[in-house]
């Protein structure tokens, strides 16, 4: 998996809170005061009491074990406290404090609570002590608490909280982990917690009073609407390790106004787009000189044609595609909007009476604004992924500019050979240089793939591992026989070089090839 990286987790260690903490905040913590707090937490246990009874009564009822969940959590300070919560396990479960979706450990009826987050109700007890406040960080376990990491220093300096802006992201949090595969307290103190510590200090550098009020109004909304706060995605996780620390309130802060409205944001360069195309294609037809006659009929025609384009682009599913991860897979959706598009102006054009000419666009018009329309927003999605893949290139060879690069040659230049070597080009932080290819096929000699370039023949790698001062060897032929990749591993063995094989992914769909499996698994404790 993406995240599967090996690099230690020793950084997040538990221990107990130091009496010598310093609580002052160079961050903002004027939240909500500790009245309102107080006032809000008893009303509100005073009004759900009756739905506080009834859950009891459930988990009393479903399971053998105590009602409420207990369990050690870190305060202001790095102050421990206990934390509370309906009961959604099994009493005593064994394993990691981490919970997956699926996991068998958790009752029916916790199914249920979790979905619901009505287990979480007992916490507005510790809102009533004045442990934790409604509004601020979400408090961590001491086994994920490391007090010399200078993330968690600002972060305890405040009170923590039931909700804030990065729970609300992580509401679905059970099911974002339990699609990954890989260690999970690997993957939590690698990715999801500097996550959420990240998170906590952009929401703490600009909070007030009203932003609290505003993040209890969206934890409302998200419950009665779970899908109004989407997870983050992957790459939002797997890319934050690599970021400088000393720059994290002003990316985090952008990060976070960019995904909220990066999906509007899309949409309007789309719509640009398939504006700008009708446009051009009136120029082209008319040499860049469009009649006056014909100018105010482009006004007419325009909101009915981006209607139409509009409807065929949801009709595709364009507006689903992840703009960074386009490719040849989805080509076929722009060509069939384009067609779907083109259909109702033709048959407007050919139907439509005489005394409705200026809802009439020329035939010329509608093929040339579907070329450009369609093209254009695949072209900006391909553009999209060029920059994306730039950017993370750049990042991982920055992080890892003092390693010297190995250089590498690939065996095999077929199918294999060409998702290997955009794999390769991708990963800066793997320090592999791509001299050149090797492969039998004399059709292939000298050609260029993805700019890489066929070098010559197995009966050439000893020559070329000398002349290139090779370091390894990679074999990216997924249909070797088993008498081939001997042959090849043995003309390795004796230059001496290094060889390694990329299995083919049916190879690891059938079994042939096994892959890590690991329990899957969330932060959200029982």
């Amino acid at each position: 998996m993406w995240w599967s990286k090996s690099k230690t987790s020793a950084g997040f260690m538990e221990k107990e809170a130091s009496p010598g903490l310093d609580v002052s905040s160079s961050l903002n913590h004027s939240g909500l005061p500790r009245w309102v707090d107080f006032l809000s937490s008893f009303l509100g246990l005073l009004l759900i009491s009756p739905l506080l009874l009834a859950v009891a009564a459930a988990v009393a009822c479903s399971s053998r074990g105590p009602i409420l969940f207990r369990q050690q959590r870190v305060g202001r300070g790095g102050k421990p406290f206990t934390f509370y919560k309906f009961r959604s396990m099994y009493h005593n479960p064994e394993g990691l404090p981490l919970t997956a979706s699926g996991d068998s450990r958790v009752t029916p009826l916790g199914k249920v609570l979790r979905k619901l987050k009505l287990d979480e109700l007992p916490g507005l007890v510790n809102v009533l002590k004045g442990d934790v406040s409604l509004v601020g960080p979400r408090p961590e376990v001491p086994r994920f608490v490391d007090l010399n990491d200078p993330l968690w220093q600002e972060v305890l300096k405040a009170k923590p909280g039931v909700t804030d802006p990065v729970t609300l992201r992580l509401r679905n949090e059970e099911e974002l982990l339990g699609a990954l595969e890989g260690d999970p307290e690997l993957f939590y103190t690698l990715y999801l917690l500097p996550f959420k510590l990240r998170g906590y200090c952009s929401y703490l550098s600009q909070r007030t009073w009203r932003s609290d009020l505003w993040v209890l109004w969206n934890t409302f909304l998200g419950i009665i609407f779970p899908g109004r706060n989407p997870p983050p995605t992957s790459d939002e996780l797997a890319n934050l390790w690599s970021e400088d620390t000393q720059t994290l309130e002003t990316s985090s802060t952008k990060r976070s106004f960019l995904a909220s409205y990066q999906r509007q944001l899309q949409f309007l360069l789309d719509l640009a787009v398939l504006a700008s195309a009708f446009l051009l294609a009136y120029l082209l037809r008319y040499e860049f000189s469009i009649p006056d006659t014909e100018r105010s009929r482009v006004l007419v025609q325009l909101p009915a044609v981006l209607l139409i384009q509009l409807s065929a682009y949801f009709l595709a599913g364009i507006h689903n595609f992840v703009w960074r991860y386009i490719s040849l897979s989805e080509v076929q959706a722009f060509v069939r909007a384009g067609l779907t598009s083109a259909v109702p102006l033709v048959a407007l054009r050919l139907g439509l009476a005489s005394r409705f000419q200026s809802w009439r666009v020329p035939l010329s018009i509608i093929v040339l604004d579907a070329i450009l329309a369609f093209g254009g927003l695949l072209a900006l999605r391909v553009a999209r992924r060029m920059s994306y893949e730039k950017q993370l290139r750049q990042r991982l060879a920055r992080t890892h500019a003092s390693e010297e690069a190995k250089k590498v040659l690939l065996v095999g230049a077929g199918q294999a050979g060409v998702l290997a070597t955009r794999e390769l080009e991708n990963r800066a932080d793997l320090r592999l240089e791509i001299k050149g290819f090797i492969d039998d096929d004399p059709l292939k000699q000298g050609t260029l793939i993805r700019g890489v370039r066929v070098l010559g023949t197995t009966e050439d790698l000893p020559r070329l591992v000398s002349s290139l001062k090779i370091h390894h060897v990679i074999i990216t032929i997924a249909d070797a026989t088993p008498l081939e990749l001997s042959r090849i591993l043995e003309t390795c063995h004796k230059v001496p070089i290094p060889a390694r094989i990329i299995p083919g992914l049916f190879e690891i769909l059938d079994g042939s090839v096994e892959v890590s499996r690991q329990p899957r698994a969330s932060s959200t404790s029982p």
